[in-house]
């Protein structure tokens, strides 16, 4: 027989005692490793400014972000900045909070040596993070101004070179601009630039624009 429970903000002393019965019979119970809107929600919530920014401008970028997009200036160190995220995946295994064996939501990308060039986020990932965001913060600022650079980035392009667009050449024109993105938040700008009537759809199968006269 498989249960599953869902448990909307539980108050401590509840999540405690559910705790307690799961431990008298875990030989019995597994545990799902998944990321929950619930636990990145008490993720997000646990996180220093400085590490919440990362994973705020990472789901901004549909699970990714660069480090350039994080400094300050050219001389700002990301050195520590991933520490917190560890450090809080660690405390909530042990609180409960998620199973030891849940994957980090958020990962280092570099060439090695302790450099790091961006942080990753799996796209499945993506939404239950967005979620979490939008219930904690109640204006993200500084996220939506993230968003809007990529958009603006594309439209600059699109207006510029004219042409046909697809998602291939939308992910090319952003990384050409500095912005890293993945082909889901391409065709999304795409199609807002659709709507907005830079571009007109040509092909109603595949994610093809051609540039307005």
């Amino acid at each position: 027989m498989k249960i599953t429970v869902t448990i909307d903000h539980p108050t401590h002393d509840f999540q405690q005692r559910l705790l307690a019965l799961l431990a008298e019979h875990a030989s019995e119970v597994e545990v799902g490793a998944t990321w929950t809107p619930e636990r990145a929600e008490q993720y997000y919530r646990s996180l220093p400014q400085r590490a919440r920014r990362i994973v705020k401008l990472c789901v901004a970028g549909d699970g990714y972000v660069a480090s350039e997009d994080l400094r300050d200036d050219e001389t700002t160190s990301l050195r520590g900045h991933s520490a917190a995220l560890k450090r809080l995946l660690q405390r909530g295994a042990l609180r409960g909070l998620w199973p030891e064996s849940i994957h980090p939501p958020i990962t280092p990308v570099g060439p090695g040596f302790g450099k790091v060039v961006g942080y990753d986020m799996d796209e499945d990932l993506v939404p239950a993070f967005f979620t979490a965001i939008r219930n904690v913060e109640t204006e993200p600022e500084e996220w939506a101004e993230h968003r809007l650079t990529q958009a603006a980035a594309l439209e600059r392009a699109v207006r510029a070179q004219g042409g046909t667009w697809d998602t291939r050449r939308a992910v090319t024109a952003l990384d050409d601009a500095g912005h890293k993105a993945s082909d889901k938040r391409a065709r999304q700008i795409l199609r807002d630039l659709a709507a907005s009537g830079l571009l007109v759809r040509t092909d109603s199968d595949r994610a093809v624009y051609d540039t307005r006269a």
